[in-house]
Parts: C-alpha cells; structure tokens; sequence
C-alpha cells in the first residue's frame, strides 16, 4: 500500500511540474516571430515582409494581378516552411488594417507595379544567397 501511495504522489508531483511549464511553452509555441526568425535571416524577413506589406494594399486597391505576381514569387522562391507563410499572411493583414484605418489612398497601377516587381527583386536576391 505504501509502494503504490509513494508511485502516485510522484506521479502527480511529475504532472503538477510538467504544468507549471505549460504556459511558457504554449507562448513559445504560438509566437509567429519566434518561427520565422529561426527560418530566415533579418534581410530575408524583410523582404518577405515587404511583399507582405504591397499584398494588403494590393487587397485594398483590388490589384488582383499585382497579388498574383507576390504569391507567385513567394512560392518560387521561399522554402516550404509554415513559419514564413505564417510571417507573410500577418505582414499582409497589419498591412491592410493600416490602410483601413488610415484612409489611405489607392497608388497608381503603375507605380504599385513597379513597386511590386522590385520588391519581387529583393526577394528573389535574398533567397537565391
């Protein structure tokens, strides 16, 4: 009767330090930036976040063929890694949040293009090192 009241008290003191753990490793777990720096380098980042930027204005602005030309490069050129998608899609959101709330305007087809293809540039240049 002792072996067993000794084997369950450790058990439960195993479980009650294994929860006592749980929150941290729950928010190292969700935290987007956490993965996606140990996915890519600062320039790398950037540059996705970049795309990520001109995509929400892009949603905004209804560039629907410039969003095509940004999905396009990211699946060219990134690895296959949740992390950096993840990194992307909450670039883009924060980016199309702004633009709501600061009443920004549309820019030209033309110079959101050009922006597009030399954000595109970087991109390609940042991964192919």
């Amino acid at each position: 009767m002792n072996t067993t009241y000794f084997l369950i008290m450790k058990y439960r003191a195993m479980n009650y330090r294994a929860l006592l753990f749980l929150p941290f490793i729950i928010l190292i777990s969700i935290s987007p930036g956490t993965h996606a720096a140990q996915a890519a380098s600062d320039s790398q980042l950037d540059s996705i976040a970049e795309l990520g930027r001109l995509n929400g204005v892009a949603l905004q602005c209804s560039y629907t063929t410039q969003m095509q030309q940004i999905k396009q490069a990211l699946v060219l050129n990134l690895p296959k890694q949740r992390a950096l998608g993840e990194w992307f899609e909450n670039k883009t959101n924060d980016s199309f949040m702004a633009f709501m709330t600061t009443n920004a305007s549309c820019p030209s087809a033309v110079d959101f293009m050009q922006e597009v293809n030399a954000a595109i540039i970087t991109l390609e240049s940042e991964f192919k090192k």
